[in-house]
């Protein structure tokens, strides 16, 4: 094995990809009598044979597939290593591109973009405003390179990092009966209406499946897109709702709110990042996902 050369394994995965000597001798520019020699030489070095040869041209043997996941592999890790040494000679550049649930944008992300494009000027990031469900499938897709989203969401395939922990709280008028306690019991919010948040929201299928848990059903009243709207109708007085406490706290003088705490464990609520292999990220994605979870 320590015989083995770039060289040789480059030939070898052009071969596979081409499925003929004569067309990777054009393609890389080499006699294809000198390709064929060193794919005997590997055969010879690894002691298996690697192509069957027919008229055609060649296939892969089972053990000529596994070479290729391994030499893929192998210049997979040199053209990051490639590209992340060359970020440090020429500056940082270019862009990430991130999907995040909101509670995550309003708690979380501003201060940590701030201080990374303070760090990396000269990247550009592109963030989508999404729930966790629809961010999961756009991480899976390869639309995006990091997904911020609520760790029950289901992500198979992913990989989740844990990235924060926020306390869902319950939304309620400062003349509401609610707002003289600093605690409740979730069950203590259901004689009320309730504000809720669309079907997709993970925070409002969290707030479905404790109230099922509870054999209760909720009493909603409207359904909303966003906090800001949530907010809103709370205010108005058409019932209460539940939000992250730092997608309250903010707007409780001006707004006339109250967040009260929620005795309840399932009130602390678990994000992660997720990606879809973060070995294998830009060098950019990676320098982000560094700075997330400082």
């Amino acid at each position: 094995m320590e015989r083995l050369d770039l060289a040789s394994l480059r030939f070898f995965v052009s071969v596979a990809e081409e499925g003929n000597i004569a067309h990777t001798a054009t393609r890389e520019h080499i006699a294809a009598s000198a390709i064929s020699k060193r794919l005997q030489e590997l055969e010879a070095e690894l002691d298996t044979p690697l192509f069957r040869r027919h008229q055609k041209g060649v296939e892969l043997t089972p053990a000529g597939e596994a070479l290729l996941i391994h030499a893929r592999n192998v210049f997979s890790v040199l053209n990051r290593m490639r590209d992340e040494l060359g970020e440090y000679g020429r500056g940082t550049k270019g862009h990430v591109r991130v999907s995040a649930n909101t509670s995550s944008i309003v708690q979380f992300l501003p201060e940590m973009l701030n201080r990374f494009v303070s760090l990396y000027p000269g990247v550009k990031i592109q963030l989508h405003e999404e729930v966790s469900e629809v961010t999961v499938r756009m991480v899976r897709d390869g639309v995006v390179d990091l997904g911020l989203i609520a760790s029950f969401v289901p992500a198979e395939g992913l990989d989740l990092v844990p990235f924060r922990t926020d306390r869902v709280c319950v939304l309620v008028r400062n003349d509401h009966p609610l707002a003289s306690r600093e605690s409740v019991w979730f069950e203590e919010t259901f004689p009320y209406d309730q504000v809720g948040l669309e079907e997709r929201s993970s925070l409002q299928l969290m707030i479905f499946n404790a109230a099922a848990e509870r054999n209760h059903p909720l009493s909603l009243r409207v359904r909303v897109a966003s906090f800001d709207a949530l907010r809103r109708l709370v205010q108005a007085g058409v019932g209460v709702g539940f939000l992250p406490e730092e997608c309250i706290r903010p707007y409780e003088q001006s707004m006339g709110l109250k967040a009260v705490l929620l005795f309840d464990q399932w009130s602390h609520r678990n994000l992660s990042v997720c990606t879809r292999d973060k070995e294998s990220l830009p060098v950019t994605a990676r320098l982000l996902l560094q700075e997330l979870l400082k």
